[in-house]
């Protein structure tokens, strides 16, 4: 799949869930794998607050997707971070006062 065309898959969810319509979305959960895709079709797992930033910064601007893996009994789902605030808050990116 060409870059440009991953970004847009992104975009359209397919295949998603959306993590904002959950209402429930475990973004503090340490069994939640998150990653970034990049412009360039760059797929980055964001383990440490400094790459999870990072990302949600290039998010907010537009410049990227950040997606996670949620692990479910049966089976895990990919969702699409489409709340980047309660992301950015629940993960602590920029500590009780922003």
């Amino acid at each position: 799949m060409q870059h440009k065309k991953l970004l847009e898959h992104c975009s359209e969810r397919k295949n998603m869930r959306s993590a904002k319509e959950t209402g429930c979305f475990p973004y503090s959960s340490g069994q939640v794998c998150y990653m970034e895709v990049s412009p360039d079709g760059a797929v980055t797992q964001l383990s440490t607050v400094g790459e999870k930033r990072s990302a949600y910064i290039n998010a907010q601007a537009g410049v990227s997707k950040i997606l996670a893996v949620w692990p479910g009994r049966w089976r895990s789902d990919l969702f699409i971070i489409d709340d980047l605030d309660a992301f950015s808050e629940k993960q602590s990116l920029f500590g009780k006062y922003r």
